[in-house]
């Protein structure tokens, strides 16, 4: 499956979505409310035991959200965990009077986890993929922690032509790329080559508009969403 944000009205009823339900949105940028709607629907019919791995957990808004949602298997793993993002558990204990931890927190490279094999049914990566991660070593070990039927979403910042960044242009200190089309497509045959297939056939979408600005870009967000074979 692929999906394409076209335009803020699609940012703002997914907001307006996550509101009515009393989930979570996330804290800093409303345009990622989006990428978490495109996360809802492909988790709403799983069992709440369902394991979730999220690769490159952040600040830990998918998390919040999908412990909100009620899934008791939640793992995230990041290279940099911050003491706010640890003790953000134990406020959620706090107001849930509950003595269960929401999610499992991990420091760590996300192409090169200790998690076993085959340990996850869903692994999620939110805008990640564009700063500076080695696709196919992100692959490998997305194809090693999944399990068979296991399902990959991919979340990343796109635009039909290519637009070139700046070197010195490195948010948190991160190479950045805004993916095109070509990169898409190259991106879509290595994830065959891993032995995923789509989780819904699908064609690249056209682009409408660009409804991201940030960092001195203009741009959209891509979703892609991966069966393990």
């Amino acid at each position: 499956m692929i999906k394409i944000l076209q335009n803020w009205l699609e940012i703002r009823e997914a907001s307006k979505f996550l509101s009515r339900n009393a989930l979570p949105k996330h804290g800093h940028n409303v345009e990622k409310n989006w990428d978490f709607y495109q996360l809802y629907n492909i988790v709403k019919s799983l069992p709440l035991e369902t394991k979730i791995i999220d690769l490159g957990c952040g600040d830990l808004f998918a998390l919040k959200l999908l412990s909100a949602m009620g899934f008791k298997n939640v793992y995230g793993i990041d290279l940099s965990l911050s003491l706010r993002n640890r003790l953000s558990q134990i406020y959620i204990m706090w107001k849930k009077s509950s003595l269960r931890v929401p999610f499992h927190l991990y420091r760590g490279d996300l192409t090169k986890t200790s998690f076993s094999e085959q340990m996850f049914d869903l692994a999620i990566s939110l805008s990640v993929i564009e700063h500076g991660i080695e696709i196919e070593k992100f692959f490998h070990e997305s194809y090693r922690l999944l399990k068979p039927g296991g399902i990959l979403f991919i979340t990343t910042d796109y635009w039909e032509e290519k637009i070139n960044i700046r070197q010195d242009n490195r948010p948190f200190r991160l190479d950045w790329k805004i993916f095109c089309k070509r990169d898409i497509e190259d991106i879509i045959n290595l994830a065959y080559k891993f032995n995923f297939s789509f989780y819904d056939n699908s064609a690249i979408p056209a682009c409408s508009d660009k409804c991201i600005i940030w960092n001195n870009q203009e741009y959209t967000f891509l979703a892609l969403v991966f069966k393990r074979r």
